[in-house]
């Protein structure tokens, strides 16, 4: 008979998760994720895998989770404008909260040419986010929110690379109005 486990796995991910996130993949030793897990390295292995799987997991979680909030939004508001705009408020808004990278750009930089796991993962997250956004562009041109001249997958493209430039301005600046000036500019413009 199975034993059950002494500690909550979801709960030790989500620290593995914010030490990824604080210091990136390479930096983080196995010794790092012990301490900052409060768990051994056999539970760590026997629960996660090894450090690259539960890296892994950490960079599904947090993808899935964001990408989850935005569905959120979209599905909440009734103007597909409206929920465009929601979205990208919220982007710029997690940028100055989270007061670092996000988890995904950083895992762009720092393994997303050289990890093919990674690569996918990220590739999956961009390709959702913008199918998500291009679908309410579509909508916001049927309901004439937006000109039906514009290319919907284009705009749903340049809504997505905005983002990256909303953590790398934050990054370098720490200009939290700077983020909210530009989130305004890319709502301004969409609907040109």
């Amino acid at each position: 008979m199975a034993r059950n486990k002494a500690f909550e796995p979801e709960e030790r991910l989500e620290k593995a998760k914010c030490l990824f996130w604080q210091k990136g993949y390479n930096a983080t030793s196995m010794q790092d994720l012990v301490e900052t897990m409060g768990l051994n390295r056999g539970s760590i292995y026997d629960t996660y895998g090894d450090k690259h799987s539960l890296f892994l997991q950490c960079l599904r979680s947090y993808t899935e989770g964001m990408f989850e909030d935005y569905r959120k939004v979209a599905e909440e508001t009734k103007s597909p404008i409206k929920a465009i705009e929601k979205i990208i408020k919220k982007a710029a808004i997690r940028t100055i909260e989270e007061e670092r990278t996000c988890l995904g750009v950083k895992s762009t930089f720092e393994l997303g040419s050289v990890d093919e796991e990674v690569h996918a993962i990220l590739k999956e997250n961009t390709t959702n986010l913008t199918a998500l956004l291009k679908d309410l562009l579509k909508k916001a041109q049927k309901a004439e929110e937006i000109s039906g001249k514009r290319d919907p997958a284009m705009l749903a493209n340049f809504v997505v690379s905005n983002f990256t430039g909303f953590w790398q301005a934050y990054l370098v600046y720490g200009d939290g109005g700077l983020v909210e000036q530009q989130a305004e500019f890319l709502i301004k413009s969409i609907k040109k």
